[in-house]
This record gives structure tokens, C-alpha cells and sequence, in this order.
């Protein structure tokens, strides 16, 4: 399978908090095409400590399941240069998630567009409300 879109912590967020419908449908989308989403370990790591008991369930349900839709996707070494050196400006989950866009190819979906001007093509942001 093939990820084609990445998911901040910012859409990993409001999935979690039932905040928006527009992860489960773009989720769905993905999947009904017999593609994957991907959410990099480091978007979790800066995540995880602001979510509550059942939002940490949802997400855990979500990256868990055998027919999820979603992958969640390591640092593999050969992005560490990459996710380094955009942190100290993005911080370390966008810098992965950036690197991540990057490296797969594939379209970052986020609440927070603005946050990728300087990291990204506009082409490559997928900007959900």
C-alpha cells in the first residue's frame, strides 16, 4: 500500500477530540482508493502528553487496528539530517512530518497550513476545517 497523505498533530488532534469530520472522511477517502495515511512517531511523541485518557485510546484504536488506514511512520536514520535541521525552527513533530511529505511524496493534511509556508509547497498542503 501506498501512504499518499501524512497527517500533522494538528488533524491527529482533532480526530482524538471529535473536534472535526474532516480526518474520518479524508481517512475514509484514503482508504476506499487502497491507499494508507501516515502519522510520524515524532507528531505523536509532541501530542501525546496534551491528550486525555479516551482521546489516547481513540488514537491508540486508530494506529492500532489490522484494517487501519493508517501507518504510523518512524524516523528512519535517513531523515534524522532532514528532521534535525528543520526542528530547531518547526519543532520536531512538524519537522517530521515535513521530512516525511518529502521523502513518501505524499500530501500533509493539517488545520494549521500556515505553519509549512517556509517548508513547503502550498501544492503539498493539504489545508482541512
Amino acid at each position: 500500500m501506498n501512504i499518499t497523505v501524512v497527517l500533522d498533530a494538528s488533524a491527529v488532534r482533532a480526530y482524538a477530540r471529535l473536534e472535526s469530520v474532516s480526518v474520518g472522511e479524508l481517512l475514509q477517502t484514503i482508504a476506499e482508493d487502497g491507499d494508507l495515511a501516515g502519522i510520524p512517531a515524532l507528531c505523536l511523541v509532541d501530542l501525546w502528553p496534551g491528550l486525555a485518557k479516551e482521546e489516547q485510546a481513540l488514537v491508540t484504536d486508530l494506529v492500532s487496528r489490522d484494517d487501519s488506514p493508517v501507518e504510523v511512520l518512524p524516523l528512519h536514520m535517513d531523515l534524522v539530517p532532514a528532521v534535525a535541521a528543520a526542528a530547531g525552527t518547526l519543532g520536531h513533530g512538524t519537522a517530521h512530518a515535513v521530512a516525511a511529505v518529502q521523502d513518501l511524496g505524499a500530501t500533509l493534511a493539517t488545520f494549521h497550513p500556515d505553519h509549512y509556508t517556509d517548508a513547503l509547497d502550498p501544492y503539498d498542503v493539504l489545508a482541512l476545517s
